[in-house]
């Protein structure tokens, strides 16, 4: 086993040399603005702003609007043409009864449940006097409305998916043990083949979330718990499992922060702690932040993302003030540019990495950010900014190469890479085989999975 060690030399030259943030993408997006502290109008839609739109929803195939009123439902393809809903007094009593409802469309049937996401135990005490019982059943419809059946949970829903044919349901129970901490107590998560006959899951601890591409799986805890709008749930472990693979850990360059969620063909993360931005990726691997544009009106502080949503075509974001609108287009020509789908994959002690700029191919040869690579390995490295030359230095081996020149040094040997270091948006990137290789390591190529396996020699 090769220590883990970082040079305070490191830290202090490199941080600002290599060590630039990703770049931020802005985007073209349309503003709704609340006309009440109740709701935004949304292509004249009403949609209420404490949560994902009750009485608005996207079901995968069509949108569903329900009167407050009156509790009828319609429903329509393209928000301007609306149709009614054939569907029972009591089954639209029962999705009116929901107090955050979701109506999705998985396989064959229509869910709807209600998710009161990361809220402890009191919390949900404190809404169930005002508003009457929070947790609801999940109720399951088949394709013309009707009740096929319904499902009792005893803990309240702070999950729902539908990964490869299969319907999950977590629940939470957390414990409080500071002024705004809490410790996670209970964790179940439920599995269905029918969303019908459900089971409990006792080999999984975490909710798989799909993006149709590949899974991923997070392990975290909530924190900072100050009231139902402003709370932080920190991502600690992120797997990822490809198509005809296992989970395999994920190692991020940047932290992962607060609100992940698979919507549509891309994942998405909600920074509260980073003003003005969200994240966007589509395996969970490599991502790119998108700049949140500037709000007008009066409002104090960061505007950060309370939640998203996917509406057919269009990626929805709530802050504290308004809506905002991405074309699904525009942010699959952002991830084409930035993280194109042949960009390989780099697995290091059996995880893989998600830099923070992703590799790049050079003639044929694989180029990854230089500092986290070697942070990995557990190297020393020095820095000479006048001549842009580095050293990485691990156990009795020490590579040295410059900026641009394809001539390097081995143990103050003379060699030549077969490409040169390059700067790319403010990140050393290094010919991934060459140095691995120097360093004490070998790397295999699996062309299945598009990915560099660095492994001890």
């Amino acid at each position: 086993m090769k220590k883990f060690m970082i040079g305070l030399l490191f830290i202090i030259l490199l941080s600002t040399t290599l060590s630039a943030n990703a770049e931020t993408v802005v985007l073209k997006a349309n503003s709704y603005d609340k006309i009440r502290d109740a709701y935004f109008d949304y292509h004249n839609i009403h949609v209420l702003s404490n949560q994902e739109g009750n009485f608005f929803w996207w079901t995968g195939t069509e949108f569903i609007q329900c009167s407050l009123l009156d509790t009828e439902f319609t429903k329509s393809d393209d928000l301007i043409e609306w149709s009614d809903i054939d569907m029972s007094d009591d089954v639209c009593m029962k999705i009116s009864s929901q107090y955050w409802a979701n109506i999705k469309h998985y396989g064959d049937k229509y869910i709807v449940y209600d998710e009161v996401y990361f809220n402890p135990s009191f919390i949900i005490d404190k809404m169930e006097r005002i508003y009457g019982p929070i947790i609801k059943p999940i109720y399951i419809l088949d394709e013309n409305f009707n009740l096929v059946s319904e499902f009792q949970l005893d803990k309240p829903l702070t999950d729902f998916e539908y990964v490869d044919g299969v319907y999950y349901a977590e629940t939470q129970e957390y414990t409080q043990i500071g002024t705004t901490d809490y410790e996670l107590k209970n964790n179940t998560i439920y599995y269905s083949y029918d969303a019908i006959d459900w089971q409990i899951d006792n080999e999984r601890s975490s909710m798989p979330q799909s993006n149709g591409r590949n899974s991923l799986v997070f392990q975290g805890e909530l924190t900072k718990y100050i009231n139902l709008s402003n709370y932080r749930f920190e991502v600690k472990d992120m797997f990822i499992k490809k198509i005809n693979s296992d989970l395999t850990k994920v190692v991020q360059e940047r932290p992962i922060t607060c609100y992940y969620k698979a919507k549509g063909d891309i994942y998405v993360e909600m920074q509260s702690d980073n003003s003005n931005t969200f994240r966007i990726s589509r395996d969970g691997v490599y991502s790119v932040d998108i700049a949140i544009p500037e709000y007008s009106g009066n409002i104090s502080g960061s505007e950060y993302v309370n939640s998203c949503n996917l509406w057919k075509d269009k990626l929805v974001l709530w802050t504290r003030k308004r809506l905002v609108e991405y074309d699904m287009a525009d942010i699959e020509d952002v991830l084409n540019e930035k993280c194109p789908s042949d960009t390989p994959y780099i697995e290091f002690n059996g995880n893989i990495l998600g830099f923070d700029v992703p590799p790049v191919i050079e003639d044929g040869s694989t180029l990854v950010p230089m500092r986290f690579l070697f942070e990995q390995m557990g190297a020393d490295v020095e820095w000479d900014s006048e001549t842009q030359t580095a050293t990485a230095m691990l156990d009795n081996k020490a590579v040295t190469f410059s900026i641009d020149n394809v001539n390097a040094r081995i143990n103050n040997k003379s060699a030549k890479m077969d490409v040169p270091a390059r700067l790319v948006n403010g990140k050393t990137m290094v010919p991934l085989r060459f140095l691995s290789e120097n360093m004490g390591y070998d790397v295999d190529w699996d062309a299945d999975s598009r990915t560099a396996i660095i492994k001890d020699i």
